[in-house]
């Protein structure tokens, strides 16, 4: 694990992780997880970062964010619950953020489409809350 600033851990995904399947017909590549509270010994993580990279999302046609909406449910259930499982067993809100390219997190690059959806921790449960 790498810090960064004093905010987050993040945990870079191996390339050789395949992708992602959701609802819809896009492919999600990992991108990074990021934690907060950053210091990595700290069972208290609070919040899981989930980052992705979409690039048919620049498509906003094809794969606006009314098509790929219900995905983020379904990545939460699935990725984020895991992460939750092995990492952060005390997080209480994961996000899911998708973009069309690879993006430095906190910043946003002209021509990349970015989405973010909030979900809380309950149990073993994802539930939306927004964002």
């Amino acid at each position: 694990m790498t810090l960064i600033g004093s905010a987050f851990v993040t945990t870079p995904i191996l390339a050789e992780q395949p992708p992602l399947r959701a609802v819809s017909a896009v492919e999600y590549e990992p991108h990074e997880i990021l934690f907060e509270p950053a210091e990595a010994d700290r069972p208290e993580r609070r919040i899981v970062r989930i980052r992705l990279v979409a690039p048919g999302i620049a498509d906003k046609e094809k794969f606006g964010f009314e098509v790929i909406e219900a995905d983020f449910q379904s990545l939460c259930d699935s990725e984020g619950l895991r992460i939750v499982a092995e990492s952060a067993p005390n997080a209480r809100e994961i996000i899911v953020s998708v973009a069309s390219g690879r993006v430095p997190f906190g910043e946003t690059v002209p021509n990349v489409v970015q989405y973010f959806d909030a979900f809380s921790v309950d149990g073993d449960t994802c539930v939306w809350v927004g964002l």
